[in-house]
């Protein structure tokens, strides 16, 4: 029998009109990140000391601040720091890379104003791209009055944007890429030795580590130039992220991989022969307790242990900063789990802590002074902060992000600051100090008194963002639409005895809220 009220639905209509959705779904999503683009750039002048915009040839998928700085030159107000880089493309060439960055000196104060004729907005070749927008200075000492005159005087009516702050002397905010090596693959991690910087690991889409010496390379390779590290760490069978170096040991090095494994190598007998100009050979035949020999690759050097227990993919591990002998690795099998390195071969890890998130644990940062705290990111959109005496429990769960988070880094200057980066586009600033803080109704609803500044630069998700240990509250990030964003909030913001109720209304990306910050309504 045949039911009258029936219709027939010719074949490949639903699947047309559900990609007809995507798509509509997909620009609505543009227009909207568009527009919260424009009103971050309307508000930097209110929640940023300076901003540099600069876009990389390829996405980066790691961020990594080195520890040396230099004067940008006779007479000038910047001060050159460098920045740990890598690319992501398929059928190019990738490339371990070292960009410079020229910050402002501490006791610098920029000029916000333009004057007339000058160039307020110094743009990219992709100047009609949100995410390849101007390089930002803003001086700290600017004052409400001037801050506005900034605005009315830098805003481009054409583009809905606020231009850039003007050109320093110094070539404050430049970004050069001084140094690229050739990567086999793209560079998931990339992490330098905090003895020696110039020893940088990093992690690719092959099962092996790569260690590289970046004074054995040149600042450019050429053409013909192989792939070349200084060694290479087997042991793993899969790719993966999690990468850390012991800050006790020099040499010692872990990671996380696919195969559900951590490994500990030591590559400190391969280092230190580099350094003393003998060859790679023999470091592989060092009384070095990690076993290793030479190929063409340079030296392999075999895991000093592998600790099994993961039932899941590793996707990070950190070492302890006041124990050497601790390690922690968290995964998609949503365990924290906390490892003894004087264990050989360990199945069982001296902490487990299951089920510690509702989704896959993406990253874990041991507090580098208070020795019993740590911090976790998850999948679950949420930031942990955990208490190593009773792993019970989390003591306190940061709820701020609106997508999967990606990495949480401790602040180097400040024990109580913690950041976090996340698919949602967004750098969140946590201020431990301010948990339980008293909040009225407004300044709830733009989040916990623990959210100290949320960070609303990229249009793209942020894959990795880093502290600069030699300029507070300085932060690089980069996201997958090429992007790197240098950043350094306003003191107003962090400085104590400021007023708690504009600093709390600045602090939210300038999304509404606040006297003299631009909302939405404006862009009307």
């Amino acid at each position: 029998m045949v039911d009258p009220t029936s219709t027939t639905v010719p074949a490949g209509t639903t699947s047309a009109a559900t990609k007809s959705e995507s798509a509509v779904s997909d620009i609505l999503e543009d227009r909207l990140i568009d527009a919260e683009y424009k009103i971050w750039k309307k508000n930097t002048p209110y929640l940023y000391d300076f901003v540099m915009t600069h876009a990389l040839e390829w996405p980066s998928l790691t961020a990594q601040w080195l520890p040396v700085t230099k004067s940008a030159g006779e007479g000038s107000n910047a001060v050159e720091h460098s920045l740990l880089l890598g690319t992501h493309t398929t059928g190019e060439q990738n490339h371990l890379m070292v960009a410079s960055v020229n910050l402002p000196k501490s006791d610098a104060v920029l000029d916000n104003r333009a004057g007339d004729g000058q160039d307020a907005s110094s743009k990219d070749d992709q100047g009609e791209s949100a995410a390849a927008a101007a390089k930002d200075t803003d001086g700290a000492s600017a004052s409400g009055s001037a801050v506005a005159a900034t605005v009315a005087s830098n805003y481009d009516e054409e583009r809905n944007e606020l231009g850039g702050f003007g050109s320093a002397p110094g070539a404050v905010g430049k970004i050069t890429v001084r140094m690229k090596i050739k990567h086999e693959g793209e560079v998931n991690r990339a992490r330098y030795m905090p003895q020696n910087h110039f020893v940088v690991a990093s992690r690719g889409p092959q099962a092996e580590v790569y260690v590289w010496d970046l004074s054995k390379h040149p600042s450019f390779p050429d053409e013909s130039s192989p792939f070349a590290p200084q060694a290479m760490c087997v042991g793993h069978t899969k790719e993966g992220y999690g990468l850390a170096w012991s800050g006790h040991t020099a040499g010692r090095l872990i990671s996380g991989s696919e195969d559900t494994t951590v490994c500990l190598w030591d590559v400190s007998a391969v280092t230190s022969a580099r350094r003393d100009g003998t060859e790679a050979s023999a470091a592989a035949t060092s009384t070095s307790t990690s076993s290793s020999s030479t190929s063409s690759s340079g030296t392999q050097i075999q895991p000093l242990s592998i600790f099994r227990g993961h039932t899941d993919v590793v996707e990070d591990v950190d070492w302890h900063h006041r124990d050497p002998n601790l390690i922690g690795s968290v995964g998609d099998d949503r365990t924290i789990m906390v490892w003894d390195v004087r264990e050989k071969n360990p199945t069982k890890a001296v902490h487990v802590v299951k089920d510690a998130h509702a989704g896959d644990v993406n990253s874990i940062a041991f507090n580098p002074v208070n020795e019993f705290l740590l911090a976790t990111g998850s999948a679950d959109k949420t930031v942990k902060l955990w208490d190593m005496r009773n792993l019970k429990s989390p003591m306190q769960t940061f709820e701020g992000h609106t997508d999967q988070v990606y990495n949480v880094e401790w602040a180097p200057h400040n024990e109580s600051i913690l950041a976090s980066c996340s698919a949602d586009r967004r750098v969140g600033i946590w201020d431990l100090s301010r948990i339980g803080t008293e909040q009225s109704p407004e300044d709830a609803e733009d989040g916990p008194p623990e959210l100290l500044f949320l960070h609303g630069g990229h249009t793209s998700k942020v894959s990795d963002f880093s502290w600069n240990a030699n300029d507070e509250w300085t932060i690089a990030s980069c996201s997958e639409d090429n992007v790197l964003q240098v950043w350094n909030m306003a003191e107003e913001i962090y400085a104590e005895g400021e007023d708690q109720d504009g600093d709390d209304d600045d602090a939210n990306m300038g999304e509404g809220g606040g006297e003299g910050v631009i909302g939405e309504d404006d862009l009307e």
